[in-house]
């Protein structure tokens, strides 16, 4: 790119982004494009740069403090509309994914028997050779399984496996797809309606961590705030129905301790109650409700779920009595064999209530019209997976490709998705840290670190503002990695021996900025093309006041409701199982970061490990006390961690969160605590083909043995519960 950068640098620099920005009253600020040479880099001068958070797949807007060609400090972009300035542990612990020790620095190749974990170090002239030759070598026969992309670089990555007749997967463990189908059903959507909680008075919700981890935490934490204390003389009251207290239900006004797999039970018990009492404002015909209904009686679902009668008609009147009342569903309400229609139950309060397209409810806005919105396939589940693996063993598959995806740690062994792994002939991953997954690969192409490179993230539903964030590199790359974007790029002209470039332009920044400018540059003239190139580089994206409403194509419940199922006897293993995602561990991915093993769980202030999670009435009833070593038995395998007794659960459940257990994945996450997903049955919700994570019954017993459980500033020693500090620890 030919810029003046000096004299550009002048006439852009923005000093009331600073002002925004805590702590920095003293330094020099600017809001730049990443285009400082290093000669212009200052000693002791921060220089600000806007791009987009990549640590989940939520594309808060993010503002990096770099300082001497260095990354110091990230906080969230003010003016992004999804996160509005603020950023969650997860996001600004971003630096740790940039300069982790553990970090891939170069291409690696297999050496040994694979699964054994040694590679050599390779030219990329030798790695992209490797790829090719297997790709000419086995055209129709490569499936990718990818997280969650969108933007440019789906449109690289589905245009390249499109080329060679591969198939593409864009795997997300978080369950989504369950809700993206209940969604599809109820009311013709293909993506997430915008959930207006901030404008809601009564909110009912059903498992739905939304303070924690589901969609967008920090979108859903500033509208929270909003919902509480945001309006003069108004305070919206908030229900959580889920088994067990987690952060979310603390904040609520009064959380209901519902039996496992019937939470959409609780939801049509609610509507028969509104349909019974004529509470009832929605235009949804009462005849579309019957195949739902007719074979429920309140007093029944009452028995089955655990919520009393009086508690099903008094959140019936308070919800349908709102001014605007919303329901939502998803988290572990989705993670059962009936999950899809689990929260479709919970989407036929909103249209007994009538508030679709109104304040407080449901709304649809238009996506943004960038070129690539439309390049990226849907969500991929365990089910599909599963699948794959089964066509990896009869040959249909002979190349998997990898890509920031670990299926071998969030998909049970139980599916038999290892066979895969041990059968495909040729593996490469683009991953920038051995996990499991990786650690399986013949061939290891390293990715750059998300704040080493260029992106853009397209805000589809959730927010009602048209937004497409854009992403650029805030620091030079460290290593010897490559972008993933190029990488594919540069082997599909390897590919091309006639000349026909099916994916247009040499660089992935080339192609990015096209899209921009085509997306930014509308009847405008090259300059003003390339001026709003610019705007959109300072202000980390493109934005608009509200996008154009759209209507929901349409209203209906989809398939009737079912009960849940579960795997395991209920004599042999009498305990529910709810292995729940980490607060900041999430389902693992965080767990190479030492920041996010620091955070303390809000409610046990357990930190570095794994607990188990009892009702203190179960315990006393065992035998069992706070910090011994306790096991938990499955029909699929046992996991051992120290039990933690908790009046936040009921008697029947045994919890124990995600995100440690690890036997790769780096010196902070390699063999620290244990992975409950290893334990699961191969169950999945009938419609999405989500794994049901909440679908395999248990039993927990003492191993004699003490458990050492690291609380924030204390570890409890499970033989004398003797308290000792951190601090102390240190010292000696």
């Amino acid at each position: 790119m030919n810029f003046n950068r000096r004299t550009f640098l002048k006439g852009i620099a923005l000093t009331t982004a600073g002002s925004l920005l805590p702590g920095c009253e003293r330094e020099v600020h600017r809001l730049v494009p990443y285009l400082l040479p290093d000669d212009e880099i200052v000693p002791g001068v921060a220089n600000w740069y806007a791009s987009v958070c990549r640590e989940c797949d939520a594309g808060c807007g993010i503002i990096v403090r770099v300082m001497e060609g260095r990354a110091k400090k990230i906080e969230g972009n003010p003016s992004h509309p999804l996160n509005g300035g603020k950023l969650c542990a997860r996001g600004q612990a971003g630096l740790q994914n940039l300069y982790n020790p553990d970090r891939l620095r170069s291409p690696l190749r297999r050496e040994g028997p694979r699964g054994e974990g040694r590679f050599t170090a390779i030219t990329w002239e030798e790695g992209m050779s490797l790829w090719v030759k297997h790709l000419r070598d086995n055209r129709k026969h490569v499936a990718m399984i990818s997280a969650p992309i969108s933007g440019t670089l789906a449109e690289v990555v589905a245009g390249f496996l499109e080329r060679i007749a591969g198939r593409l997967l864009l795997y997300d463990p978080s369950g989504q797809a369950a809700v993206s189908r209940a969604n599809r059903h109820t009311f013709g959507l293909d993506h997430l309606p915008f959930y207006d909680l901030a404008n809601a008075d009564y909110l009912l919700s059903f498992g739905a961590p939304f303070l924690e981890h589901w969609l967008s935490p920090v979108f859903f934490g500033r509208a929270f705030g909003h919902f509480r204390q945001g309006r003069p003389g108004v305070r919206g009251r908030f229900i959580q129905v889920e088994p067990r207290l987690s952060l979310t239900a603390a904040s609520a006004d009064r959380w209901i301790p519902v039996r496992p797999g019937t939470e959409g039970l609780v939801a049509l018990g609610i509507a028969l109650v509104m349909l019974r009492e004529g509470w009832t404002r929605g235009d949804i015909h009462r005849r579309k409700l019957v195949p739902w209904l007719n074979a429920y009686r309140v007093e029944d679902i009452a028995a089955a779920s655990d919520v009393a009668q009086d508690d099903l008609t008094t959140m019936a009147r308070e919800f349908s009595h709102a001014a605007a009342p919303l329901a939502i569903g998803g988290g572990m309400a989705s993670a059962h064999t009936n999950g899809s229609r689990t929260l479709a139950a919970i989407n036929a309060l909103n249209l007994l209530a009538g508030n679709l397209d109104k304040p407080g409810g449901l709304r649809v806005a238009e996506p943004p019209a960038f070129p690539t919105t439309t390049a990226s396939p849907p969500s991929a589940t365990e089910r599909d997976l599963v699948e794959l693996a089964a066509q990896f063993k009869a040959g249909r598959y002979t190349v998997l490709q990898l890509y920031r995806s670990n299926p071998l740690f969030t998909v049970p062994a139980s599916t038999g998705i290892r066979t895969m792994f041990e059968q495909a002939p040729f593996i490469v991953s683009f991953s920038s840290f051995l996990d499991e997954s990786t650690a399986m690969a013949d061939l290891i192409l390293p990715d750059h670190s998300p704040l080493e490179s260029w992106g853009d993230s397209p805000q589809i539903g959730l927010i009602p503002e048209q937004a497409v964030g854009l992403a650029q590199p805030v620091v030079d790359p460290l290593y010897d990695t490559r972008s993933v974007g190029d990488v594919f790029l540069h082997a599909a002209h390897q590919l091309d021996e006639h000349g026909d470039h099916a994916l247009p332009g040499v660089e992935f920044v080339d192609l990015l900025r096209s899209n921009w400018k085509t997306f930014l540059g509308k009847g405008a003239t090259a300059d003003g093309s390339e001026a709003a190139w610019v705007r959109a580089l300072q202000a980390g994206g493109s934005w608009t006041t509200p996008a154009k409403r759209a209507s929901f194509p349409r209203q209906d419940l989809g398939p009737p409701y079912r009960s849940a199922g579960f795997a395991g006897d209920a004599n042999e293993y009498p305990f529910y199982f709810y292995p729940f995602p980490s607060l900041s561990l999430s389902r693992g991915e965080g767990a190479n970061l030492p920041w996010l093993q620091e955070l303390p769980d809000t409610l046990t202030t357990a930190v570095w490990g794994s607990w188990v999670e009892l009702n203190p009435a179960t315990a006393d009833r065992l035998g069992l006390k706070s910090g011994e070593l306790v096991r938990v038995t499955s029909p699929h395998g046992h996991v051992e961690a120290p039990l933690v007794v908790s009046p936040g659960i009921r008697p029947d459940l045994v919890a124990v969160p995600m995100g440690q257990g690890h036997d790769v994945y780096g010196r902070y996450a390699a063999r620290r605590g244990v992975n409950p997903v290893a334990i699961l049955a191969p169950m999945f919700d009938e419609d999405s083909g989500v794994l049901a994570a909440a679908a395999t019954r248990v039993r927990i017993e003492g191993t004699g043995k003490p458990g050492k459980l690291v609380l924030m500033e204390q570890i409890q020693d499970g033989r004398d519960a003797e308290l000792l500090t951190i601090r102390k620890i240190r010292k000696a």
